[in-house]
Parts: C-alpha cells; structure tokens; sequence
C-alpha cells in the first residue's frame, strides 16, 4: 500500500474538479484502501488550496471528514477538526456525533468530569439539527454518568414513550433506578429485561449478561446476582471479586473454595509456563511478564482474605454508553449496510 506525498496529493487534487465532493470521493477511495494517512493529506491540501472558495456549509463537511480519518489515532487533530465545524454551525449531525463522542471516549479515558460536560454540550447542540433518538440518549447517558440520575430517567422515559419496550432503555431507567435508591422499580425493569439482541431494535441494543447481575450485585441482591451469574457461566469470566463475594455472603463456602482455588491453580499454571517458555525476547521481559502474574496471584490472595475476615465488598459501577456509529458524511458504504 503506497502512501502519497504531498506534490502527488496535489496532482490528483489538480486532475479533479475543484469541488468538496470530488475531494470527499478521493479521500474515501483512499480511505477503503486503508490508507487513511492519504485520505488526511487530500482533505488538508484540498482545504490548504481551496479554503477562500468554499463556504461555511462546505468547510464544515471538509473539516467533520477530515476528523474522521483521524479518529483511530486519538489525535487532537479529531478534535480540533470537529470544533472548527461546530463553530461553523455545521448543518450535519455526523458533526454533533463526532465531537460527543470524541469527548465521551476521553471521559472514559481519563476520567474527567470536563470531557463529560463537553460530550453533554455537543449533544444538546446536536438537537439543534436533529431532535432524535440518538442526540436524546447520548445526553441522558451523559446526565447519567454525571449522576444527574433523575433527569436522565426523564429523558429515557420520553424516549420509551415512543420506541416501546426497547431493552436498552429499559436497562437505563432500571439503573436510574438503582442509584435513586428505586429498589422495587429496578427489579421490574430488570425483570422485563431479555439478553441478547432486541428484535425490534436491532442496532445497538444488545444487552449483556453482566449489564444485569451487575444492577443485582448494586442493590444486594446476591441471589439473583448469584442465578444469572450462573447462566452466564458459558459466556462471562467470573473470576473476579463480586462473584466471590457473593458465594462468601450467601454461604455458598465450598463453591467459594473452589472458585477461587481454580483461578489460583490457573495463575500458577501462567507463572510456571512464563518461567520455561523461549518465546521471550529477553530475560527483562520475561521478568515483567512473571511479575505481572505473581502480582495477580498476590492480589487474588489479599481479596480472599479480606472477603472471609474484613467483610468486603467490592466495588462494582454501573456504566452507560452512548451510540457509537460512523461519523463520515456521505459514506456511501456504510449507509447501504445501514
């Protein structure tokens, strides 16, 4: 896969007419042959050649495609790119969709209560051009993680007013819920709640096995937290502290030893492979690698104890996501799968 440079990237702007779309069309023909690097230097010097032609409509497509084709990167230039085109009054929602979720993946990231504001912030500008479902759940799910708990149920319930019985929403409002201290209310909602993919909904509403033993677990709920933990056995890792908590709690002790003695026999089972494999390009990385396991093998041994002799709980956050989709205007490819 050839990259082009920057005379070559002119020449093939200079072989086509001096238009967004044509550019557009370059950079997506560059782009689906994974080259995205080209697909930035066609959109840049396209921008870099053309800027004082095109209007504020026509640079803010420029600019929400541009970003686009850094968003594998985490580069600022996403960013950077997105906010020129809101500042524009981008008239397209991939925009809005872009720059929210920008920000929603650097709260996630770094934990920052700005970053989830800003996520906020873009959604409600987002409304401005489409009042839909997508721009109303990323703000309640922004509200939500914001621990505005009341409004966000607000939201979801409206929401729920007009795509009925739709599982994800259920499981939002079911964690408002939990956290509104709505114990009663949660469970129903829990209750109606099927795993798997919504039938009538098809996108982006698969729900998990965790996403439900997880609201049991919160509301201390440890048998019915222990019941879908054991149908999720097939598909879930169980091995962490919550599980065992659980079985500690309910006096499940022998399954407790045998739990936690199969992920120490398996953490063993890591640490003598470490020690005889030559796969290892140095004797320093084999060290990092057997430290990381002996420090999971500690960490197993300290949460065992501290389960049976301190009464600890460990801590489990219920989270919720907004819709992650493309963002690419005009992607011809991805709408025809749509």
């Amino acid at each position: 896969m050839k990259n082009i440079n920057q005379g070559e990237a002119e020449t093939l702007l200079n072989e086509c007419p001096n238009s967004v779309d044509s550019a557009y069309e370059l950079a997506n023909a560059e782009s689906q042959a994974w080259r995205e690097k080209n697909s930035q230097l066609i959109l840049e010097k396209f921008l870099e050649k053309y800027s004082d032609e095109l209007n504020d409509v026509e640079k803010a497509k420029v600019y929400t495609n541009l970003a686009f084709y850094y968003n594998d990167e985490g580069n600022i230039k996403e960013c950077e790119y997105l906010s020129a085109a809101v500042k524009l009054n981008s008239p397209y929602i991939e925009t809005y969709r872009g720059l929210a979720l920008y920000h929603f993946a650097a709260y996630r990231e770094k934990g920052s209560v700005a970053e989830l504001e800003r996520s906020l912030l873009t959604y409600e500008k987002g409304r401005s051009i489409s009042d839909n479902y997508e721009m109303n759940f990323g703000r309640a799910v922004c509200l939500f993680e914001l621990k505005e708990y009341e409004k966000a149920k607000i939201i979801f319930l409206q929401l729920l007013e007009n795509y009925p019985n739709r599982m994800r929403l259920f499981l939002c409002i079911a964690y408002c819920d939990v956290y509104l201290g709505n114990k009663i209310q949660s469970l129903d909602y829990l209750k109606k709640i099927k795993i798997g993919g919504d039938p009538a909904y098809q996108r982006d509403d698969e729900i998990w096995e965790f996403d439900i033993f997880n609201a049991y677990y919160v509301l201390d709920e440890y048998k019915l937290f222990l019941e879908e933990c054991e149908k999720a056995k097939s598909s879930c890792d169980l091995n962490y502290g919550p599980y065992y908590f659980g079985l500690w709690t309910m006096n499940q002790h022998d399954q407790f030893y045998l739990e936690v003695d199969k992920q120490r026999t398996e953490i063993l089972g890591c640490i003598e492979d470490v020690k005889i494999d030559d796969d290892f390009a140095s004797e320093e990385e084999r060290q990092e690698h057997l430290q990381c396991w002996e420090d999971d093998l500690e960490s197993l041994n300290i949460l065992e104890h501290k389960i049976k002799y301190e009464n600890y709980k460990p801590t489990v956050k219920l989270k919720l996501w907004p819709i992650y989709d493309c963002y690419l205007i005009d992607y011809l490819t991805h709408k025809l799968s749509e």
